[in-house]
């Protein structure tokens, strides 16, 4: 049998997987690909991505690990096998983006952005303080991440609600739920930050109706998928002052074109898809853990269910 770990443009580092196992199922060969040998070896497959046809030759496959918390990308091919498929939940990847989000909020709510336009200036002058008092932060989506994001804001003072599908209950979160809590929950959000899965119902789920919901200031952070944001309603509504500002991880298309006027606005911040790197050192018992339940025709953990597609 054989681990297979499919590369991509987007995770290529194979070799610190090869490493990361090795140390824990020695046994097992691993390759990357597109060095596949005999598809019909493969049992098991890391993968960020499934390209059409990834899979292959692959009739043997026990799980499709995804390298990754978010699965969307796994779902690109249409033939993808009935095989279970897992994702990871990693502490540390939790804690990289609850740091990236408290980053991207203090860069509008402490006017970071404001303050590096004064030094390239060489103006000395105080702006003051956030005008609302708590300063409020929607969470839309209360996952494992989303939780950790919210305990790190909350623990600076930060007023905390979350969007769901469902009903939730934790202390100190004001929740909203479902289609009729939507537009509720983003007028309570200064700062929206977006953690959903994108699926085809949370696709585009931040169009023109939800940015014109949300309160005066308003910013978006995005830190899921680009796919969630309706682009062009984004730039109108920057180019309009509707949105004061926006902190972008992700963009549609991902990577945003060059010529792309998002890259050129000075309300507007862009990283490469670089909030919540998967460390293979962190998260491999979880997968060597799941690899070792896939050949034993175990249940897997973090189980994806396939209709719900996260």
């Amino acid at each position: 049998m054989t681990i297979l770990f499919i590369a991509d443009e987007v995770v290529g580092d194979g070799e610190s997987w090869r490493d990361a196992l090795a140390a824990r199922l020695p046994d097992i060969p691993f390759r990357i690909s597109p060095d596949i040998g005999d598809p019909e070896a493969v049992e098991i497959a890391l993968c960020f991505r499934a390209r059409p046809g990834t899979f292959k030759g692959m009739t043997n496959l026990k799980a499709i690990l995804a390298t990754g918390a978010g699965v969307d990308g796994l779902f690109e091919d249409p033939d993808l096998p009935d095989a279970p498929i897992a994702r990871i939940v990693d502490p540390w990847m939790a804690d990289q983006m609850a740091g990236w989000a408290v980053y991207a909020v203090h860069h509008f709510y402490r006017r970071f952005d404001a303050y590096a336009g004064q030094q390239a200036r060489g103006e000395w002058r105080e702006l003051g303080a956030w005008r609302a008092a708590p300063p409020k932060v929607g969470l839309l989506g209360y996952g494992a991440i989303g939780k950790r994001v919210g305990e790190a804001l909350a623990s600076l003072g930060f007023d905390i609600a979350a969007w769901t599908r469902g009903p939730r209950d934790t202390p100190g979160v004001n929740h909203f739920h479902g289609r009729d809590g939507l537009r509720p929950f983003l007028a309570e959000s200064h700062f929206l930050i977006c953690l959903l899965p994108l699926t085809d119902e949370t696709r585009n789920v931040i169009d023109a109706a939800a940015l014109a919901a949300m309160p005066k200031p308003a910013y978006l952070i995005n830190l899921a998928r680009g796919g969630h944001v309706v682009t062009d309603d984004l730039v109108a509504a920057l180019e309009k002052g509707e949105v004061a500002g926006a902190f972008l991880d992700v963009t549609e298309p991902e990577p945003l074109p060059a010529d792309h006027s998002l890259w050129r606005m000075p309300n507007v911040r862009i990283t490469p898809h670089c909030s919540g790197p998967t460390n293979a050192e962190t998260a491999a018992d979880q997968v060597a853990a799941n690899i070792r339940r896939a050949l034993a025709g175990a249940p897997l953990e973090n189980l994806v269910p396939r209709q719900r597609g996260y």
